[in-house]
C-alpha cells in the first residue's frame, strides 16, 4: 500500500501526478538500488524493473514506469549537480549539505566518477631532452641511447569467465523469464476477457431469440 501522505495534485490532459512523501522517496531510492541487476539494458528490462518496483511500493497503476524512470533521472541530476559542484549555490540550486536525498543518493552513486572531471594538461619538462637528442647529426645512435622498443607480446588466452559476468548472466535470464511470465499472463487474461465477452454474447443472443418467439 502507498504511504498515506501521498496525494494527487494537478491535472494536464486529464492525468495526475503523484506528490511524492520522504517515506515514499527514500523507498523508492533504496528499492532502485536492490533491483539494480534488472536495468540490463535489454529491451523491456527497465520498464519491467519500475513495474515492480512501483508494484513493491503499492504505486502501480498510480505512477507509470515512464514516470518513474524521469524522477529517477532527476534524482541523479541533481546528487550529479551536489556532487560534482555544477551550479553550487547559485540561484538557489540545491547543495550537499541543503539537499534533503544527497547522503541516500551518495550511498547509491557515489562510487562512480563525477561526470565533470578536471582536464589535465600534459607538459615536458625542460631539462628533459626531446626525442632527437637520443640520435646524432648523421642518423646515429649516440652512445647509452636507449634501443628501440620490440613487438609488444601477445596477450595471454583469456582465462575462465569472471563471476560478476557469471551474475550479470543469471540476471538476464531471470529478467527474460520474468518478461516471459508477463507476457503469458497477459496473454491468458485477454483470452479469458474475450471468452468472457462470448459467453455475456451468447446469453444476450438467447435472450433476443426468446423474444422474438414471444
Amino acid at each position: 500500500m502507498a504511504a498515506e501522505s501521498s496525494v494527487v495534485e494537478g491535472k494536464f490532459h486529464g492525468k495526475f501526478t503523484l506528490k511524492w512523501s520522504k517515506e515514499q522517496t527514500a523507498r523508492f531510492i533504496k528499492l532502485r538500488f536492490e533491483n539494480d541487476h534488472f536495468f540490463t539494458g535489454a529491451k523491456n528490462s527497465a520498464s519491467v524493473a519500475w513495474r515492480a518496483i512501483l508494484e513493491k511500493m503499492g504505486l502501480l497503476g498510480m505512477v507509470t514506469p515512464i514516470q518513474a524512470k524521469k524522477k529517477w533521472d532527476n534524482l541523479k541530476r541533481k546528487y550529479k549537480d551536489c556532487k560534482c559542484g555544477t551550479g553550487e549555490g547559485v540561484s538557489g540550486k540545491p547543495t550537499a549539505k541543503t539537499w534533503p536525498w544527497f547522503v541516500l543518493m551518495d550511498e547509491v552513486l557515489g562510487q562512480r566518477q563525477c561526470t565533470n572531471p578536471p582536464v589535465l594538461i600534459a607538459s615536458i619538462p625542460e631539462d628533459r631532452p626531446g626525442p632527437s637528442s637520443a640520435v646524432g647529426a648523421h642518423g646515429e645512435e649516440e652512445p647509452g641511447a636507449a634501443p628501440p622498443a620490440g613487438p609488444a607480446a601477445p596477450e595471454p588466452p583469456a582465462g575462465p569467465e569472471p563471476p560478476a559476468a557469471r551474475r550479470k548472466r543469471y540476471f538476464e535470464e531471470e529478467l527474460l523469464n520474468l518478461i516471459r511470465e508477463d507476457m503469458a499472463l497477459q496473454r491468458e487474461a485477454e483470452e479469458r476477457r474475450a471468452q468472457e465477452s462470448r459467453e455475456r454474447m451468447d446469453r444476450l443472443f438467447a435472450l433476443l431469440e426468446r423474444l422474438v418467439e414471444k
